[in-house]
């Protein structure tokens, strides 16, 4: 297999173990990205449970921090939809979407070192934290599986 195949189709012939570890993947990207875009604090304080700012002089800071973070759940629903459709149409490009989905999962990473958030914001430990380098380590196996030619 390669990252950049000549042709785009349907000929996956990396480990089929790359193929059904993908959809534990969509269905985590799939859940993620709609609550971050559509619930009313975009999963921050229910799921996140990060800590609720003090309204200013009338001022609801909140507002500011849900807008955009709606905004990064419609990215996140947007390259959902992408890796769906590549992963459906094109199986070639398996690897490409584990690519995608480690290089997002890194950039992931570094702004959480860039903007580190204490446990001051936190009422419980988020599953994002949680779940980052186990999550890391996922991709980074699926790629290899996904690149490696043969069925297991």
């Amino acid at each position: 297999m390669t990252l950049f195949p000549n042709k785009l189709n349907d000929d996956y012939k990396g480990s089929i173990l790359a193929i059904y570890g993908l959809y534990p993947v969509f269905a985590l990207y799939i859940f993620r990205s709609l609550v971050h875009f559509l619930s009313e604090n975009a999963g921050l304080v229910g799921i996140a449970t990060i800590k609720e700012l003090p309204i200013i002089d009338t001022i609801d800071p909140n507002n500011l921090v849900y807008l955009f973070a709606s905004l990064w759940g419609a990215t996140q629903v947007s390259l959902t939809l992408v890796l769906l459709i590549l992963f459906i149409k094109y199986k070639s490009l398996v690897p490409l979407i584990y690519m995608i989905c480690l290089l997002d999962h890194c950039f992931r990473l570094i702004s959480g070192s860039l903007h580190p958030l204490t446990d001051d914001y936190y009422i419980n430990t988020p599953p994002g934290v949680i779940g980052n380098i186990p999550i890391l380590i996922y991709f980074m196996i699926m790629f290899y599986l996904s690149l490696r030619k043969g069925n297991a």
